[in-house]
């Protein structure tokens, strides 16, 4: 996300204060974390926007955005825990292309 590509399209912030409780608290928690990143990348929240996220923010209990933000952190940087080696056997023929029948 950044300034130009925020995480609020127009229009979902009025969408978010209408179905906030639908969401479950896992969705909640990572959409307040997104926000928080939005934020910390420069996007200025409009008031229909904070809004939405103030009342997001009353719906999760034991947020914190650090936790889940270090969460995602370590999912992106990681290093793999193993090579893969072995391919399913569907995917060559995927990526080879066909030979054409003479």
């Amino acid at each position: 996300m950044s300034k130009e590509d925020p995480l609020f399209a127009k229009g979902n912030a009025q969408w978010l204060l209408e179905n906030a409780r639908k969401l479950t608290p896992d969705q909640r928690a990572l959409l307040l974390a997104l926000a928080d990143l939005d934020v910390e990348a420069g996007h200025q929240l409009t008031p229909e926007e904070r809004a939405a996220l103030e009342e997001l923010s009353a719906q999760v209990e034991g947020y914190d955005a650090s936790e889940i933000q270090q969460a995602m952190k370590h999912m992106v940087e990681a290093q793999t825990k193993r090579k893969v080696v072995d391919w399913p056997k569907d995917l060559k023929r995927k990526t080879q292309p066909k030979k054409p029948k003479p």
